[in-house]
């Protein structure tokens, strides 16, 4: 009866527990029909990211124009200055 048991449970474990339904690791997406949504810039702003806090090297920079998608180049890091900022003109508009 234990052996019955211990039968069932494996059996159990092999449907739900145990891989049933995994991707292959080896085989890539189909990225050919994914549609992401373009992230928009609702602001004129450009930031400088830096290496340190010391603020001397600059190692990569993010520019924004008003409906279009962000720019990107370099490495972001948490030590940036904002450069410049200027809110689009539809969004003022529309802002209470």
């Amino acid at each position: 009866m234990r052996s019955l048991l211990m039968l069932g449970l494996a059996v159990l474990g092999l449907q739900f527990g145990c891989g049933a339904g995994e991707a292959d690791p080896g085989t890539q997406s189909d990225l050919t029909s994914r549609e992401d949504s373009l992230v928009r810039c609702i602001a004129n702003y450009s930031i400088t990211f830096y290496s340190d806090a010391t603020l001397t090297t600059a190692v990569g920079t993010e520019r924004c124009v008003c409906d279009r998608t962000p720019t990107r180049t370099g490495t972001q890091t948490d030590y940036a200055v904002e450069n410049y900022y200027e809110d689009c003109a539809w969004r003022a508009a529309t802002t209470p």
